[in-house]
C-alpha cells in the first residue's frame, strides 16, 4: 500500500504532518476529512524510505523522565477539559525531542481510529510498563483519566528521585575506589621503578628479600599494554552491563549479601511493593491483578519469586497479609500496619502510609551508608599507599646500611 506525507490544518488552526498508509490520494484525503483536518498538500513518498524513517524513530525510545513529563502535561491539559486528541496534539507540536514526538504522534493516530489511549500506550512496553497501561485501561473505564495519569506522574517522580539516591549512595564508594586502583597502578607503573632501577644499579638487593611492592612494580610494567586494554575492556562492560536488567539484578542479589545492604534493599522493596499496591487500588485494580503487576516490577528474580509465591497464595483464598507473613516479604512493622488497614477496610491507605514511612528510614540507611562507607574506603586507601611508601622507604634505608 502506498505511503503519503501530508500537510493539514485542524479544527484550532494549528498545521499538522504526517505519513499515512493509503489505496489511492482520494482515500487519504477522505481520511483526512474524517479527522476533521483542511488539507493543505499531499505527497506519495517512497515506501522503503518511509519504512526506514519508521524504523529510526521506532529505535531511539524516549527516556524515563521523557514520559513522565508527558504524563504531567497530559494530566494538566486534561484537567483543563481538553480533549484527549487534541492535547496529544498539543504536546506534539511543542515537544523538540524526537524520539518522544514520534511516539506521540503514533499515540494520536490510534487514538483518532477510536481506539483507546490504554491500546495506544500498550504498543511501547519499554516506555509505558504494564502498571501504567493497567491504570490508564481502568481510569478510562472509571472516567477519572486526568486524576489517575497525575497520581502515575508524582509516583514515577517519587521512583526517580529514590533510586537516583540508591545510585548516589553506591556511586560515592565506588568511585573512591575506582580512584584507589587508578594511584595504585600509577604508583606501580611510574612511581615506584625509580626506585627500583636505583636498587638494582647498585647490585646489593636481595631479589629475595625484596619488598612485594617491586615484584609487583616490575609485573605491572611488563603488562602496563594488557592492562590498559583490561580496564578499556572491564569499562566497556559495565557500561552494558549498566543498562542491563539481568546485570542490575545480579548485582542486587550480589549486595544483598553484604551486611548493611541487604536492610537498605529490603527497605526499598517495601516501598516499591506498598507504593505501587497502593496506587493500583485506588486506581480500581483488583488485588491478583494488582499482585501479578507488581511481581513484573521486582528487578530480582528473589523478590519477584516472593510476590509470586504471595499472589499464588491471595487466589487460593489466603487473605493479602496473612500471605505476606508466610513469605516474610516486609518487616514486622509495616506487615502490622498492612493488617490493620486491611482489617478495617483501607488497605490502600495502610500500604501507603507503609511505603511513606519506609521511604523515610530508607534515606535515612542512604545517607548513613554514605557517611560510613566513605570513610571506610578512604581508610583502607590510606593504609594500602602508606604499605607502599614504607616499602620503598624501607628498601631505600637497606641500601644505605650496604652502601656505609
Amino acid at each position: 500500500m502506498p505511503s503519503f506525507r501530508y500537510r493539514a490544518i485542524d479544527q484550532s488552526g494549528h498545521i499538522l504532518e504526517g505519513y499515512l498508509d493509503a489505496a489511492s490520494s482520494a482515500e487519504m484525503m477522505t481520511e483526512l476529512e474524517r479527522r476533521s483536518l483542511l488539507l493543505i498538500d499531499i505527497e506519495e513518498v517512497n515506501r522503503s524510505s518511509s519504512a526506514r524513517r519508521v524504523s529510526i524513530l521506532a529505535g531511539s525510545a524516549p527516556s524515563y523522565e521523557d514520559v513522565t513529563a508527558l504524563t504531567e502535561d497530559l494530566a494538566a491539559l486534561l484537567s483543563g477539559s481538553v480533549a484527549l486528541d487534541r492535547a496529544l496534539q498539543i504536546i506534539y507540536q511543542s515537544t523538540k525531542r524526537r524520539a518522544l514526538s514520534s511516539i506521540v504522534y503514533s499515540i494520536w493516530e490510534v487514538i483518532s481510529k477510536g481506539h483507546s489511549l490504554a491500546e495506544a500506550i500498550a504498543a511501547y512496553p519499554k516506555a509505558f510498563p504494564r502498571t501504567y497501561v493497567k491504570m490508564v485501561e481502568v481510569a478510562e473505564v472509571a472516567g477519572n483519566l486526568d486524576a489517575t495519569l497525575q497520581v502515575i506522574a508524582q509516583d514515577r517522580r517519587r521512583q526517580s528521585e529514590l533510586n537516583h539516591r540508591l545510585a548516589a549512595a553506591l556511586a560515592y564508594p565506588c568511585l573512591l575506589l575506582l580512584a584507589a586502583i587508578g594511584v595504585f597502578f600509577f604508583v606501580l607503573i611510574v612511581v615506584v621503578p625509580q626506585f627500583d632501577q636505583a636498587l638494582v644499579e647498585t647490585g646489593n638487593a636481595s631479589r629475595a628479600s625484596e619488598p612485594l611492592v617491586f615484584t609487583l612494580s616490575r609485573i605491572a610494567v611488563g603488562h602496563s599494554i594488557f592492562l590498559a586494554f583490561a580496564g578499556m575492556a572491564l569499562a566497556g562492560s559495565g557500561s552494558v552491563a549498566a543498562r542491563s536488567d539481568k546485570a542490575k539484578a545480579a548485582l542486587i542479589s550480589l549486595l544483598r549479601q553484604i551486611p548493611g545492604f541487604d536492610t537498605l534493599l529490603m527497605q526499598q522493596r517495601a516501598v516499591v511493593f506498598c507504593s505501587t499496591l497502593a496506587m493500583l487500588s485506588r486506581s480500581g485494580v483488583d488485588l491478583p491483578t494488582a499482585l501479578r503487576l507488581i511481581r513484573d516490577l521486582m528487578r530480582d528474580a528473589n523478590s519477584a519469586n516472593l510476590v509470586a509465591q504471595v499472589l499464588a497464595d491471595v487466589r487460593d483464598g489466603s487473605r493479602l497479609t496473612d500471605a505476606l507473613a508466610r513469605t516474610d516479604f516486609l518487616p514486622a512493622y509495616g506487615l502490622q500496619i498492612m493488617r490493620v488497614g486491611e482489617t478495617t477496610g483501607e488497605a490502600d491507605k495502610a500500604a501507603w502510609r507503609v511505603a511513606t514511612y519506609y521511604e523515610t528510614k530508607l534515606d535515612r540507611s542512604i545517607a548513613r551508608a554514605t557517611a560510613i562507607a566513605g570513610p571506610i574506603v578512604l581508610l583502607a586507601i590510606s593504609a594500602f599507599i602508606a604499605w607502599i611508601i614504607v616499602s620503598v622507604i624501607t628498601a631505600l634505608l637497606s641500601l644505605n646500611e650496604l652502601l656505609l
